[in-house]
């Protein structure tokens, strides 16, 4: 869409990159929402998290100008609230408006309606439910009052360039978590597999991936003494190589 002009696309360029560069997830998704009010009006916004694969639940809420009462009401009633779980177990990465999953006249009876749009005055929603590799991973939410038309094809096509870059973002920070959870820090795999105090050195520098010669720099011993070392981890903790104690291990 060339009609967008300039100033939007390097407005869309820098939300990128704020994806990709913002290390702290609950910062960028803020960032994120703060500077698509530069290129979508809209008066409230809301970011959360899968905090489940299986259930769809959802987690760690990030706002802009939704009062936190309702933000935890909405949590706390996921299950009454949703309407769009088909969406969900698709697990599709699209953007969709509440208009196009629901009649209007149905949408403005419903409980969620009721309990949470019209205290906050909330006519018009847009969402991402972003998804990746057939794994939902959560969803980023625009809101307009009644005052305010729905949200527009330019609407959609704007938040089309940024899903995308959101789903990766979020998948790879779900597939390191799901990493930690299944390995074990240094510390415990010590404890669990009774490593000496030297070879629980040996195991941390070697999961940060130092070569021969610097674990022996750093540990000031020869090749053949730190051999030994590894043969010992490796034997304690029923392994043959570096990459099968990788996959066992973090730092």
């Amino acid at each position: 869409m060339d009609s967008l002009g300039n100033n939007v696309w390097m407005a869309i360029t820098d939300i990128i990159y704020k994806i990709h560069s913002v290390s702290s997830m609950d910062k960028m998704r803020s960032i994120v929402l703060k500077q698509l009010q530069w290129v979508i009006p809209f008066d409230r916004a809301t970011s959360y998290l899968a905090a489940n694969g299986h259930d769809l639940s959802l987690c760690a809420p990030v706002t802009l100008n939704f009062p936190d009462e309702y933000v935890q009401q909405y949590l706390k009633n996921y299950y009454k609230y949703d309407y769009s779980r088909g969406i969900k177990l698709s697990a599709n990465n699209i953007v969709y408006l509440d208009s196009d999953i629901c009649d209007k006249k149905v949408w403005l009876k419903s409980t969620y309606y009721e309990q949470i749009c019209k205290p906050n005055s909330i006519h018009h929603i847009i969402h991402i439910n972003i998804a990746f590799n057939n794994t939902f991973l959560g969803i980023l939410s625009l809101y307009r009052d009644e005052a305010s038309t729905n949200f527009s094809y330019r609407d959609t096509f704007i938040l089309n360039q940024l899903k995308d870059h959101l789903a990766l973002r979020l998948y790879n920070a779900y597939t390191s978590t799901e990493q930690t959870l299944n390995t074990l820090s240094i510390f415990d795999c010590s404890v669990k597999y009774q490593l000496t105090a030297r070879e629980e050195r040996v195991l941390s520098l070697m999961a940060k991936g130092l070569t021969t010669d610097e674990m022996c720099n750093a540990l000031i011993i020869t090749p053949n003494t730190l051999k030994k070392h590894i043969m010992n981890v490796y034997k304690k903790m029923g392994i043959k190589n570096r990459i099968q104690l990788l996959k066992m291990v973090h730092e």
